[in-house]
């Protein structure tokens, strides 16, 4: 298996990264770690890899779903959009191998318990119809491995959207790592 880490953090709201390590403030950011030769986390326009990614969720109330985040390369201007007609995702994933992955994600346990639940919806690259996010990453803001079930062909880009629910601790922040693992697929 193939791994890209994506850090998440949640700063007065929500901050993820890509690559790395999850963590979590009030308004919270993500990060992204060393990029994996075979899937590579970008933002939402380009195909190469980032190696610093961060993903910020603006501050949220305690026990509030958090679905609008940001990259650090896209900005604060271009958050992620929900839509039935114009979604957004808040990072794309590119397979750079030469066969397709099957994509699963792993998520650490946050500290500080910031967050209660992590959710996620992973489409085909160019979608724009994503209203919603319904996929659960984890519950309790406990570790988990999700298989996605999704595949990414050779040199071919999915859409990554994710929201996180935030516990009833208000000021708070913690981390978490969210990791990006790609298995040849059969």
């Amino acid at each position: 298996m193939l791994r890209d880490k994506l850090n998440l953090a949640l700063i007065a709201g929500i901050v993820i990264a890509v690559c790395g390590i999850l963590i979590y403030s009030p308004a919270p950011a993500v990060k992204a770690a060393e990029p994996s030769l075979a899937i590579n986390i970008v933002d939402k326009v380009g195909t190469g890899a980032v190696e610093d990614m961060i993903i910020t969720f603006p501050e949220g109330a305690p026990e509030a779903t958090v679905s609008n985040p940001f990259n650090n390369v896209n900005g604060p201007g271009d958050p992620q959009v929900l839509s039935i007609e114009n979604s957004e995702p808040v990072v794309r994933l590119h397979n750079t191998s030469d066969g397709a992955l099957l994509v699963t994600l792993e998520i650490t346990v946050w500290t500080n318990e910031v967050v209660v639940a992590e959710d996620y919806e992973l489409v085909v690259g160019g979608t724009t119809n994503v209203a919603e996010i319904t996929r659960q990453l984890s519950a309790g803001g406990g570790a988990a491995s999700e298989p996605t079930g999704e595949s990414i062909g050779p040199d071919g880009i999915m859409d990554l959207y994710l929201e996180v629910v935030l516990n009833n601790l208000d000021g708070k922040s913690g981390e978490s790592t969210l990791s990006i693992l790609g298995e040849v697929a059969p």
